[in-house]
This record gives structure tokens, sequence and C-alpha cells, in this order.
């Protein structure tokens, strides 16, 4: 009979104080020592992190592959999640954005499809539908392209939700849209979580939407008009109502530092949620690139922006990156910071996660980390699942 090979990890968990070393074997815990005796482990040292492993609840696309592809098939959805394996995100949403009636029922059909394959199904809990019922005006459409912003229709989701069988998580859409109260309703009626975003509701508006069930804010302080009104605002309403939650993309481009802190300030720290809403420059090299007939420039720190302006092209930093920046501005425990980015978005989103334990006798679900303080930045060093 073939030996179980046995590795020990090394490392400080996030929310201790100290380093432990553990024993893990064929994916489970054997022992777990605070002042071990072994002074060489096989993964990690006193300076390692070992932390949980993370849920991206909103990826648009990376290292050269965009969920928006019209050639989208299953080895370029499990390439692309194979890397985000890589910097500890085991489980992640991909993100339709607003676009036709056709391409969103072939990139639904296409990752129901694709969910056949185990190794996808685990990864990949759901779809997020950004759009396409959400405000047609300039400043909360964002990015997306008016010419397909419609009115919610039953018919329509009904299509989609039919085309990726049912596995739709949750729908990001504008409540001042015609007849979204009702369709708000219908929606959770299905199962289905509602999101505010991309949207100019006034406090009233955005109240009924929280009525008819409506629990999320996508992206908050992203995906709004430039100039608001100085009180009756999204923001305000955002922060105040208790039964809403955030996703915050705590990248360091697209909120400033006084923004983050205020966030974290009003909500409770379990209902925010870390996404990075990613696009396919996350992981590429700073240049100048083609997306959607116009020119895109990748900075050096990570900006992604028009070519030319200061206008911000998505994002290319992964949720890995946005943790120490979350943490850095928030001085949020590195406890809270993790759990905002796996155990605060399952939750919310009714997703099962690998859980965080680090005891004898339960499953090895951790990643150990290296912390580069002078440039926040987390290094993945070994996985474990």
């Amino acid at each position: 009979m073939k030996k179980k090979e046995t590795n020990t990890i090394r490392g400080i968990p996030v929310g201790g104080v100290e380093p432990i070393t553990c024993a893990v074997q064929d994916g489970s815990i054997l022992w777990v020592e605070k002042n071990s005796k072994i002074k060489e482990a096989d993964f990690g040292n006193e300076d390692t992190i070992i932390a949980p492993l993370l849920l991206d609840a909103q990826v648009n696309g990376g290292f050269g592959i965009t969920i928006q592809d019209e050639n989208l098939n299953e080895e370029k959805l499990l390439t692309l999640s194979q890397k985000l394996y890589q910097l500890g995100i085991v489980r992640w949403i991909p993100t339709i954005v607003s676009t036709s009636i056709e391409k969103t029922t072939f990139l639904c059909r296409t990752i129901a499809n694709s969910l056949r394959n185990r190794e996808l199904s685990f990864a990949i809990p759901g779809i997020h539908l950004e759009g396409p019922w959400i405000s047609p005006e300039d400043g909360p459409r964002g990015a997306h392209p008016k010419e397909h912003i419609r009115e919610p229709s039953k018919k329509e989701w009904e299509k989609y939700y039919k085309s990726a069988e049912g596995k739709i998580l949750y729908i990001t859409l504008a409540p001042e849209q015609k007849n979204a109260i009702p369709f708000i309703q219908y929606l959770i009626s299905q199962g289905v979580k509602v999101s505010l975003g991309h949207h100019n509701a006034d406090i009233t508006t955005m109240q009924k939407a929280v009525e008819a069930g409506a629990t999320l804010c996508t992206h908050l302080g992203n995906g709004i008009q430039n100039y608001i009104h100085r009180h009756n605002n999204p923001i305000w309403f955002s922060l105040a109502e208790k039964r809403l939650s955030v996703s915050v993309i705590a990248d360091g481009h697209h909120l400033p530092s006084p923004i983050l802190k205020v966030i974290s300030a009003c909500k409770p720290w379990n209902n925010i949620f870390l996404v990075s809403d990613a696009t396919q420059f996350m992981g590429m090299r700073p240049g100048i690139y083609e997306e959607f007939g116009s020119q895109v420039e990748l900075k050096k720190d990570g900006k992604l922006c028009l070519k030319g302006t200061p206008y911000l092209a998505g994002s290319a930093s992964s949720l890995l990156d946005c943790i120490p920046i979350w943490q850095e501005h928030t001085h949020y425990s590195w406890d809270k910071c993790f759990k905002c980015a796996s155990s605060v978005p399952a939750k919310l989103l009714g997703v099962k996660m690998p859980t965080f334990r680090l005891y004898p006798g339960a499953k090895a679900n951790f990643m150990c980390l290296k912390l580069d303080q002078k440039n926040k930045k987390l290094y993945p060093l070994s996985i474990f699942l």
C-alpha cells in the first residue's frame, strides 16, 4: 500500500498573531501546533500568511480572455478559471454586460454548457447579468453600449434563464427603468438575487426596489452620474439602508481612499464584499490595446484608461490585489478583509465556499501568501484545496 504524502505548512493565520505549523495529508489537517519543534516546513515560514480561499463575484475576464467573446468556449473558460485559481480565487462569477439579445443568449448557453465540466462546475456557481436593464444615461451607464440598453422584459429574461439552464445567480439593474419594480419582485420569486447598479434612481425609487426584494448594490460609487444631488442620490441611500449590502472595487483606481473609509465606516463589514470587476487585461503587460473598437492603455501602476484620457476603461486588478488596498485604507483586520473576499460574498449570494478552519480533522482549504509591505501586494506561495 502506497504511503500517503504528508506536507507541513508554517505561517500566521489571518486573525492570528503567532505562527503555527500544521500537517496536511490527503486533503485533511492532521495536526496543528503553535510552538512546533519543526524548524523548516515544506511550505511557508514565520512571515507567511495562511488565508482563506477567495470568491470573486464579478469577473469580466482576465489574461487575454473576455467573457464577452463572441467565440467564448469551454476551453477559454477553463484557462481563465485555472489562472484565477493560481491567485487563490477558487470560485468566481462570470459577468455578462449589456449586449444584444442574441449574444447574451449565446453567452448564457455557452457558460451553462461549460459547467458540465467538473472543474468549471465547482469554480463557477452561476452567472451575473450586468444589464441590459440599466440606465441609458451617460454616466450611470458607464462603458455599456447605449444601443444595447433596454427596458426590463420577462420574455427576454426567460430566454436567458432557459439558455443558462437556471444558472443565473444575480442581476444588476436600474430601479428607475420602466416596470423595474414589479420585475424585481418577479426575479426574486425566481430565486435570483437583485443588485442595484448603473442607475440614477432617487431615494423613493430605491426604497421601492428594496421593498420589492433588492438586497445588493453593484460596485458602489462607480456606474453613477459625475454630478449628483447633494442629498437625494444613490450613494447616501445605499450606505444608510441596512437591507442593502454593497460590492466595492478596491483596486486603488476606481475609488479614492476617503470613499473606501466612508463605506467601511457606514456599512457593517459583513455587508461589504470586494470584487475585482476585472477585464481581459488583468494579468497582461502595460501597453496599448484594442477593446470594443477603442484603444485602451494599461499603465504601469495597473490603471486601465481610455488612451489619452483619465477615464477608466475597467479594472486590470485581481481580487487578491484588492485585499491589501482595502486593508490599508479601512484599517480592517486582515481577517475581516479576507472574509470580505470569501465568506461574506458567499453568504450574501448563497454560494458554498470551502470552509477555512485550521484544526485537526478539518479539510485543508487555505492558501499561503507572502506580503510585500513596500508595494502592498500579496503573492500566492501555495494553495490547498
